[in-house]
């Protein structure tokens, strides 16, 4: 008896790679080698039984076997997939249709099993056609499937699909690849959302180089321009218009079609500020700074309603007239950029000021000030220059404690009673209205800024006293304010 206990004991051991969970590629080495070893010493007629056994319990074990088994896909399997790929979304979708958080890694990982597993094999057998519908069936899918992506599990999943289509077309024939090219073009319809479509793009434009495709892709890249022109939304219709004529003309620009020919294309769509952007871009390669000028000025009164814009094309006057070498007009614009264009930017500011000796600065600085836009920082500006009489007087005239905690540092050690007092007003307004312990923390917060300045430790015993007085019958408040 204890000699079987032993032996017993021993085939466990030796068996034990089978049930271990194979949590890296050398454990499922291991793993896959024991259970080799064990389906080779059972009977032929043992193995035949249980694997039947099993397909007949598993649908999706059963049709993977089924494509082993019979290398020619057909249109069958195809709906096959279709099925077994619905009734995945369908389980983890549930009554609530929608797949929640803790759902969508098992959701994503089962798609990627049916890739890894069934789709590839369809490819390495020579199924591209079909092995191209099943993943692009998975591709519409994931776009319009309600689900918390907060780990971007989707996104990587679509970039492998991105991937495997790569892969897919260095391998089919002339007349698949153009199936594929014709699916690609029929499904910017809208089925796919549009961080997809991004996808489809890129494949489009990248990977249909063939001669061949030259003239479709131009007819297809019209449609599109066309179908957004027709976007109810402006920021839509301009995105749009402009993201498609660009495309049309760097195909343009690969066929080395006549200059002309592309001065047309941007001319037909002039309106649309990326396009004008192409036509500058493609001259100030050419150094044709005047034809870049004349555009610009268009530009600006073309786009007077979108401030970002105007604001770009007058930086790039800025930088035209310095390549010229046109001193006059490039402080000129100088001026124009840090009084109304960007009023008050720091950066321009400094730039400007190289333009003038240390005397002639003192001058132009105060013709600045006093130009300035109500809406200018020109607390920074006073900050730049160490005028901080004046920063002060801007600090203690804005209301709250906004430009009090940003210029605190800069100003405390010349006017330490003059900051302490803005606080002490401020925090007392803030104290009468706040009533959770958060905004009690950040009090004391400050409370605690106070007593690094000056005289500071003084006024916050004050406060605190008045506080305790005052605020007596807020429990939290006197919680924090014992931690200060």
């Amino acid at each position: 008896m204890r000699e079987l206990i032993i032996k017993d004991t021993m085939e466990i051991k030796e068996d034990t790679n089978l049930f271990q969970s194979a949590f890296s590629a050398n454990d499922y080495e291991k793993k896959l080698t024991a259970i080799e070893e064990l389906v080779a010493g059972a009977e032929n007629d043992m193995v035949r039984s249980f694997l039947a056994s099993v397909l007949a319990e598993d649908e999706k074990l059963l049709l993977r076997f089924h494509n082993m088994v019979n290398t020619q896909v057909t249109k069958e399997d195809i709906n096959n997939y279709i099925k077994q790929i619905n009734a995945i979304t369908n389980r983890y979708l549930g009554r609530d249709h929608f797949i929640s958080y803790y759902e969508a890694r098992g959701f994503i990982s089962e798609l990627e099993d049916i890739i890894e597993e069934d789709i590839c094999r369809m490819a390495d057998n020579g199924n591209y056609l079909s092995a191209f519908e099943v993943i692009n069936y998975i591709f519409v899918l994931i776009g319009n499937v309600d689900i918390d992506d907060s780990e971007g599990g989707t996104g990587m999943l679509t970039e492998d699909i991105y991937q495997f289509w790569i892969e897919l077309l260095a391998k089919v024939n002339t007349q698949d690849k153009k199936k594929m090219f014709d699916w690609f073009t029929a499904h910017f319809d809208g089925s796919v959302m549009d961080y997809l479509e991004e996808y489809m793009e890129k494949i489009l434009m990248e990977e249909f180089q063939e001669k061949e495709y030259e003239q479709e892709k131009l007819i297809f890249i019209e449609t599109m321009i066309e179908k957004s022109e027709k976007e109810d939304s402006g920021w839509g219709r301009n995105y749009g218009v402009g993201k498609w004529a660009i495309r049309y003309l760097d195909i343009l620009k690969e066929k080395n079609v006549p200059e002309q020919k592309i001065e047309e294309v941007c001319k037909k769509y002039w309106y649309n500020s990326s396009v004008r952007k192409y036509y500058m871009d493609m001259y100030m390669d050419k150094k044709e700074y005047d034809r870049v000028l004349q555009v610009l000025d268009e530009s600006i009164l073309l786009d007077e309603q979108y401030i970002g814009l105007v604001y770009g094309y007058n930086k790039k006057k800025k930088e035209i007239y310095l390549l010229q070498g046109n001193k006059s007009a490039y402080k000129e614009q100088l001026w124009k950029l840090v009084l109304e264009c960007d009023a008050g930017n720091l950066e321009l500011y400094r730039e400007l000021k190289t333009q003038y000796t240390a005397e002639e600065w003192l001058i132009k600085r105060e013709e600045i000030f006093k130009k300035l836009p109500s809406t200018a920082n020109v607390e920074e500006l006073y900050k730049e220059e160490k005028l901080y009489d004046r920063l002060l007087a801007c600090v203690l005239n804005n209301y709250g404690l906004s430009a009090l905690e940003n210029y605190e540092n800069v100003l405390k050690e010349e006017y330490p009673q003059q900051i302490l007092d803005k606080y002490k007003v401020e925090i007392n307004k803030k104290a009468m209205y706040v009533s959770d312990r958060k905004n009690y923390s950040y009090l004391v917060s400050l409370l605690r800024r106070m007593q690094q300045i000056k005289g500071g430790k003084r006024i916050v015993e004050e406060i605190v006293e008045d506080w305790k007085v005052k605020y007596k019958n807020r429990p939290a408040m006197m919680d924090e304010l014992r931690k200060l």
